[in-house]
């Protein structure tokens, strides 16, 4: 019984860290820093597994990464908007806002009331609740599985429009990476039919 507990805490702590990745990717812009963590023997691996190319530390290459990164999530037209409300209401601050402060409460209480509905910020409170979760001598909670239907599985076809927008190979295929994970994670809070 013991290993099987440890395994699932694993498991969440690895499904944690990949929320965190996208995170980071969806708030940030790749900078040299990151890419050359990303060239680092563990990570070249975890993107070989991926069949992700990671670019060379280059400004040129940093500049096309920093150049796509916002022609795709900033615009200023035909561009991919990283925000609930926008793919859900069609207008920035909708009540997807109140949710939000609503999780916030719970998961991080000296978090600001103003928190915006972006998928990296969404992303980023996720991997908080299962790292908790997964550090916790409790059973996991519902909290996990509610903020995914609230606040995750739209970004499915946010991934999905993003990664057709990209025009590099690193931002297609992370994109694209994305939408596969949030399917996969569909899943395993059994909710393949979430649209």
């Amino acid at each position: 019984m013991m290993n099987v507990l440890a395994d699932a805490k694993r498991e969440l702590a690895g499904r944690a860290g990949v929320y965190e990745l996208f995170a980071h990717l969806l708030l940030n812009e790749v900078d040299s820093k990151i890419l050359s963590l990303f060239h680092d023997e563990q990570w070249l691996r975890c993107w070989e597994d991926l069949e992700i190319e990671i670019p060379a530390v280059s400004e040129a290459g940093i500049e096309r990464l920093a150049v796509d990164y916002c022609r795709i999530f900033i615009g200023p037209k035909d561009f991919c908007p990283p925000y609930q409300s926008v793919w859900e209401d069609g207008h920035m601050q909708s009540d997807v806002i109140t949710s939000m402060n609503e999780y916030v409460e719970i998961v991080s209480s000296g978090a600001s009331q103003n928190i915006k509905d972006h998928a990296g910020v969404q992303f980023k409170m996720m991997s908080q609740i299962l790292q908790f979760e997964a550090a916790s001598d409790e059973p996991p909670s519902t909290l996990a599985h509610a903020f995914f239907v609230d606040h995750i599985a739209w970004t499915e076809p946010m991934f999905s429009l993003a990664s057709t927008l990209a025009e590099t190979d690193f931002y297609s295929t992370v994109l694209e990476s994305g939408k596969e994970f949030v399917a996969s994670e569909k899943s395993v809070f059994s909710l393949d039919a979430i649209d």
